[in-house]
């Protein structure tokens, strides 16, 4: 899981704005609308993205086909926010520009900067995230009001609107932290962190700053898409609707990626992954580094070490409701560092389930088309939902032999009007491995069963910009000489 200790569909669109002169022109094809599909390991994904011949006969008789540039941003923006795991970037179809209230993005335009950067298929975005958070009670420490926050700096690159090759992206992404040494994570001392944004992009490091990802997503004919580089698998493996993302909903690292990940997936490392996503179904190869750093480039952190893994996902609708339902199959050769020594090593593996599925939605998003105004173009529908997760693995060589969480979430419904805000009320439950709570025994220390959490947050759009969210979390560590904990805390989120 990204940054631990312990460890959507929509119709296609293309740019309203009219590209400045001399930029590479993406083009729709003629005739259809390029198809976007949900891919299980990030999401959705483009298919049949590859430039045709130029001057390919048409199949109906007519006159050959001009050669033509496919855009990822334009044709398929899910999976840019899939991948970045953000509901947004600038120049999407849904950015709104104007005064401090109505723009989406604070910094706007830049007196057209941005705007003739992105016509020329160079996206630049940024956002900070603040938490300020304390303790009431239980855990280590209580009393302390404790303040922390981060910084996301995104670089992406559109092949084809640069004039370079049809159906692809280069992603760049830079994190920055300060105050996060001492954190609500250190208060409550619970194994799995309770603020997840406060581990990263290293873990008990008061400032710091890192290019954890730099990779390539490639559209393939045949529904296939390539990723390869450098970035955080376990965020786009384990994606789920409402309970994936610690800057916008849950900020509990158990409601975010299932906490047996931890041992197979560090938070970001180099690898590859192809999707194959016939309609409705998506099938998911992965292979990668088990000795990532988000501060080095991956290149000299192999050891040996590697993670495998296997995952399908199935999209089905019933009664038009959306829902999302995945099978993950790891293995790893990689020994899991303990607090404790584990009796064995190596050869491990998992098996991971995760769910996401709609009990409403709004008629006027059910299939990606927003109703005016609302800026939800391409994003998940208006309504609420279910989800949960759950995991084994095997407990004579892990820390976390079982997982589960269950939650409800959704988008709007809950105060008319607001359609921007986001809301979720969600429970995790990580089991201690038996072997591995004997072992901690010999050495003085004493381990409950499981550590539970439950965390129930609600996400206010303040502008078009800027999110408040206000968050409670109770959470029993699984440490016997620590008290449940109960904490409360508020986050600012601003798109730059």
């Amino acid at each position: 899981m990204a940054g631990t200790t312990f460890g959507k569909r929509a119709r296609c669109a293309t740019c309203s704005r009219s590209p400045a002169p001399g930029a590479a022109v993406a083009k729709p094809r003629s005739g259809r609308c390029l198809t976007t599909r949900l891919l299980g390991a990030i999401g959705v994904g483009a298919a049949g993205v590859v430039a045709q011949t130029p001057g390919t006969p048409d199949p109906t008789g007519g006159a050959a086909v001009l050669p033509e540039q496919v855009s990822l941003a334009e044709q398929a923006p899910e999976l840019y926010y899939q991948l970045r795991r953000y509901p947004g970037f600038f120049g999407d179809a849904n950015t709104r520009h104007g005064d401090l209230l109505e723009r989406s993005y604070l910094l706007d335009r830049m007196y057209g900067a941005r705007d003739w950067l992105v016509d020329r298929g160079i996206y630049l975005d940024a956002s900070v995230t603040q938490f300020l958070q304390g303790n009431l009670a239980g855990g280590r420490d209580t009393g302390s009001g404790r303040y922390n926050g981060s910084a996301d700096y995104w670089l992406t690159i559109d092949t084809a609107k640069a004039g370079l090759w049809s159906g692809a992206a280069v992603f760049f992404h830079a994190e920055s932290s300060w105050q996060a040494s001492r954190t609500v994570n250190d208060d409550a001392g619970s194994l799995v962190p309770a603020n997840l944004d406060a581990s990263m992009p290293t873990p008990g490091v008061a400032e710091a700053f890192a290019l954890p990802e730099c990779y390539l997503a490639q559209g393939l004919p045949a529904d296939l898409l390539l990723l390869l580089g450098k970035l955080d698998w376990a965020g786009v493996a384990d994606t789920n609707v409402f309970a994936n993302n610690e800057r916008t909903q849950f900020a509990n690292a158990g409601l975010v990626n299932n906490a047996i990940l931890a041992a197979f997936v560090p938070y970001t490392s180099l690898g590859t992954a192809v999707t194959f996503a016939p309609p409705g179904h998506a099938l998911s190869v992965f292979f990668l580094q088990n000795n990532g750093d988000a501060t080095t480039t991956g290149a000299d952190d192999f050891k040996g070490d590697y993670t495998a893994g296997l995952q399908y996902a199935w999209s089905p609708k019933w009664s038009e409701l959306p829902g999302d339902y995945r099978l993950i199959l790891g293995y790893t050769d990689k020994t899991l560092p303990a607090p404790v020594p584990l009796r064995d090593g190596g050869d491990n593996y998992t098996v991971l389930v995760n769910f996401d599925q709609y009990l409403w939605c709004s008629s006027a998003n059910q299939d990606g088309e927003a109703r005016p105004g609302s800026r939800r173009a391409h994003l998940p529908p208006l309504g609420f939902g279910i989800f949960g997760r759950a995991g084994w693995a095997p407990g004579d060589r892990n820390v976390a032999d079982q997982f589960y969480s269950l939650g409800v979430g959704g988008f709007g419904t809950l105060i008319p009007a607001r359609d921007g805000d986001q809301w979720g009320i969600g429970w995790a439950a990580t089991h201690i491995a038996s072997r591995f709570r004997d072992d901690a025994r010999g050495v003085g220390l004493g381990l409950d069963r499981f550590e539970q959490a439950l965390e129930a947050f609600y996400n206010f759009r303040l502008t078009a910009a800027s999110h408040l969210t206000v968050d409670a979390q109770f959470v029993d560590p699984a440490d016997r000489a620590l008290g449940s904990s109960c904490m409360l805390g508020i986050r600012l989120q601003a798109d730059f």
